[in-house]
C-alpha cells in the first residue's frame, strides 16, 4: 500500500507535551550549552541567548505596557490627564466633555494659522507637529480615555492615591469625624454604587449610621488592577498560551483585590469600633438589658416573697388550726374524764342505793352493772334520782333493767337489719356487673346471615387448627360483622 502523509495540528497539552516539548528542551539544553561557552569566554549572558528564551522574556510584561492594562501614548506618558483637561478627578462626564469642548477650541490648529506650517514654532517632533498642534492631540487623547468609562478608571486606577488608614490611637487622641471623614470620602470614589453614604455627624440618625456601615462592609469597588498584570496578552502565539497569561494575570489582580478588600474592612471596622454614636446605642442597649434583667430579677423576688407569705400563712392557719384542734381535744378529755369521775360516782351512788333498798340477784345486780356502764352521767343521774324517789325500789330497778335491756335489744336488731341492707345491696351491685360482663360476652343477638357465616368458618377453620376462634372472627369481621373472640 502507498504510504499516506498525515497532517499533525496543535492540539492542546497532549500535542504540545508529544510535539513540541522535546524541540523546546533540545533548544534549551543548546541555548544552556551556549551560554556556559559564552561564560567561559568572557562573552555575556545575554548575547548567548536563544530565540525562544528572548521571545518569554519579552512576553513577560515590563512597565506600563500590558494588555488588559491601560496603554498611553508616550507623549502623555507621566502627564496628568485631568490637569491637561483643567478638570477635577471627580468630575462627571458631562463635565469634562463641556470642558473639552472649550479646549479643543482654544487650541485647534485652525486657531493658530495652520499648525505645523506656522514660522513662529519649530516642529516638536519628527513627525512635523508644533508644539500647541501637540497640546490639541494630547487634549483628543486624554478625553478619549476619560469620556471612556473603562479606560477612565484604569487610570484613575494607576493615580497616586493615599490608601493610609489612621491606627486607633489616632482617631482616639482626635476628634472621630474630622479624622476619618476625609478617609471615607478618599475611598468612596472606588465604590460602582453612587451616591455612596457619608460618615455624617452626631446627630445622624442611628438607622443611617448602620446603612453607611453595612455599606462599607459590603463595599463593591471598581478599582483596576491590571497595571500589575506579569504577561501581555497580545504576546500570546497560541489560543492555551493566552489562555495561561490570563490565568496567571487574573492570579496577580486577584492577589491586590483581596488586600484592597481586607483593608477596606479594617477601615470600616476601625470607624465602627470608634464611632461615638454605635457606641451611645451599645451603652443604651446595655442599659436596657440590665433595667431589663433588674426587672425580671424584681419580679422573680416579689414572686417569691409572694409565694413565702403565702407558705407562711398557709403554715400559720395550720399552726392554729393544729393548737385550736389541741386545746380541744385537751378540753373534751378533761371533760371526758370529768364526766368518767361524775359518771363513776353515780355509778356507787346507785350500786349503794340498790344494795340498801333493793333485794335483787346476782345475776339482776350484774346486768344492773352492765346498764351502769352504758349509761352516760345525765341518764345515770336521772336513772339514780328515779330510783331514790321511788317508793318501791325493787319494782323501780327491775323496771329500768327491763326497759334499758329492750332498748339495747331494739338497737342491736336495728345494727343487725342494717348489715343485712348493705349485704343486700353489696349482692345486688356484684349481681349486676356480673349480668353486665356476661351480656357484654355474650354481644347481641345471632341473626341468620351470622349463623351461616359461623358455619362456614367453623368448616373452613376445624377443630385442633392453631388460633381457631380467633381466624373465624376475623373471617365475621371481613364479611361485616364484628364479634369478639369470646363471642
Amino acid at each position: 500500500l502507498p504510504r499516506c502523509s498525515r497532517k499533525l495540528e496543535p492540539a492542546g497539552h497532549s500535542f504540545h507535551a508529544v510535539h513540541e516539548k522535546p524541540i523546546l528542551e533540545a533548544r534549551q539544553r543548546k541555548q544552556r550549552k551556549a551560554q556556559t561557552q559564552g561564560a567561559e569566554d568572557g562573552g555575556s549572558g545575554e548575547e548567548a541567548e536563544g530565540p525562544a528564551d528572548a521571545s518569554w522574556r519579552r512576553k513577560r510584561k515590563e512597565g506600563g505596557e500590558k494588555r488588559g492594562a491601560l496603554k498611553l501614548s508616550p507623549h502623555l506618558v507621566g502627564v496628568d490627564l485631568y490637569a491637561l483637561l483643567e478638570v477635577s478627578e471627580t468630575s462627571s462626564a458631562e463635565q469634562i466633555k463641556k470642558q473639552y469642548r472649550k479646549l479643543a477650541l482654544q487650541h485647534h490648529p485652525d486657531k493658530h494659522g495652520g499648525g505645523a506650517k506656522n514660522n513662529d514654532s519649530a516642529p516638536a517632533e519628527k513627525g512635523g507637529l508644533s508644539e500647541k498642534d501637540m497640546l490639541f492631540v494630547k487634549i483628543q487623547e486624554a478625553y478619549d480615555i476619560l469620556s471612556d468609562q473603562t479606560r477612565r478608571r484604569q487610570y484613575d486606577s494607576t493615580l497616586e492615591v493615599d490608601d493610609s488608614i489612621p491606627d486607633e490611637a489616632e482617631v482616639v487622641s482626635a476628634d472621630f469625624y474630622e479624622i476619618l471623614a476625609p478617609v471615607f470620602k478618599r475611598n468612596a470614589r472606588w465604590s460602582t454604587r453612587q451616591p455612596v453614604p457619608e460618615i455624617g455627624s452626631q446627630s445622624t440618625d442611628i438607622a443611617k449610621v448602620h446603612k453607611f456601615y453595612d455599606f462599607w462592609f459590603n463595599f463593591d469597588s471598581w478599582r483596576d488592577f491590571s497595571v500589575h498584570d506579569e504577561y501581555n496578552l497580545d504576546d500570546a502565539e497560541f489560543r492555551e498560551e493566552r489562555r495561561w497569561m490570563d490565568r496567571q494575570n487574573q492570579k496577580v489582580r486577584k492577589k491586590y483585590q483581596d488586600a484592597e478588600r481586607r483593608r477596606l474592612i479594617r477601615l470600616a471596622e476601625l470607624s465602627e469600633k470608634l464611632d461615638p454614636r454605635i457606641r451611645a446605642e451599645k451603652e443604651a442597649r446595655e442599659a436596657k438589658k440590665r433595667e431589663e434583667k433588674e426587672r425580671r430579677a424584681k419580679l422573680k423576688q416579689d414572686e417569691e416573697d409572694a409565694r413565702r407569705r403565702v407558705v407562711e400563712e398557709k403554715k400559720r392557719k395550720e399552726d392554729e388550726e393544729r393548737a385550736a384542734r389541741e386545746e380541744k381535744e385537751r378540753l373534751e378529755k378533761e371533760m371526758g374524764k370529768q364526766q368518767k369521775q361524775v359518771a363513776k360516782g353515780l355509778r356507787q351512788r346507785l350500786k349503794k342505793c340498790v344494795q340498801s333498798r333493793c333485794k335483787i340477784t346476782t345475776l339482776e345486780l350484774e346486768s344492773v352493772q352492765d346498764m351502769c356502764l352504758a349509761l352516760e352521767a345525765e341518764a345515770l343521774e336521772a336513772l339514780c334520782s328515779r330510783v331514790e324517789e321511788a317508793k318501791e325500789a325493787d319494782a323501780a330497778i327491775r323496771a329500768e333493767l327491763k326497759d334499758w335491756q329492750q332498748r339495747k335489744a331494739a338497737e342491736l336488731e336495728e345494727q343487725e337489719r342494717q348489715r343485712q341492707e348493705t349485704r343486700r345491696k353489696e349482692e345486688q351491685k356484684a349481681n349486676a356487673a356480673k349480668n353486665a360482663a356476661a351480656a357484654s360476652a355474650a354481644g347481641s343477638a345471632w341473626v341468620a346471615d351470622e349463623l351461616g357465616l359461623l358455619a362456614k368458618a367453623l368448616q373452613k377453620f376445624p377443630g385442633g387448627m392453631g388460633g381457631r376462634w380467633g381466624l373465624i372472627a376475623n373471617f365475621l369481621c371481613s364479611n361485616g360483622f364484628h364479634r369478639t373472640e369470646p363471642e
